[in-house]
């Protein structure tokens, strides 16, 4: 009997051992949003939506296994987008998102911003820490300049810039 009972006893501690494990090395959850359109023209909004896209699919690149991250599917983020009605063109966007955010149930948001002056889009991405709202400062993308033909260029800068954070 005190056999079966410590035997009991180590199933009892390798399952919390590796329940334990698993939530401590489980990847972070990351959503990328759409892109806040800081020049206001509706019809640029486009390419809010295509920076979140091509950096979704880039991000799911990098880690196709989820070893390090595991990215929130755009249609959800969609989903919840809508059922909040933000639009990255309001200007309050920036600060309502965090209310769709917290419903993603994720630890880190993909949030960027362009605005275009005489024709050169200037772009930024930050990666947030969505408990704090607060950016992290090493691994930002900021003052990318690109002309609106070369947008989609900003893609594997902002990749480079922030990929670290998760990939060593």
């Amino acid at each position: 009997k005190m056999r079966i009972y410590i035997s009991k006893i180590s199933i009892a501690v390798i399952a919390f051992i590796v329940i334990t494990a698993t939530f401590a090395f489980a990847q972070s959850r990351v959503a990328v949003l759409p892109f806040e359109n800081k020049d206001g023209k509706l019809s640029l909004n486009v390419i809010a939506y295509k920076l979140q896209d091509s950096l979704t699919k880039s991000l799911i690149a990098k880690d196709p296994e989820e070893k390090y991250y595991r990215v929130v599917p755009i249609d959800s983020i969609e989903a919840l987008l809508a059922q909040f009605n933000l639009d990255p063109t309001n200007p309050q966007y920036a600060s309502d998102v965090w209310k769709a955010v917290k419903q993603l149930h994720i630890k880190y948001v993909l949030l960027g911003n362009f605005n275009v002056n005489s024709g050169n889009f200037l772009i930024n991405a930050y990666i947030f820490n969505v408990h704090t709202k607060i950016a992290v400062p090493r691994y930002q993308a900021k003052d990318i300049f690109k002309t609106e033909e070369k947008v989609m260029e900003s893609i594997p800068e902002i990749i480079e810039s922030i990929i670290g954070f998760w990939i060593k």
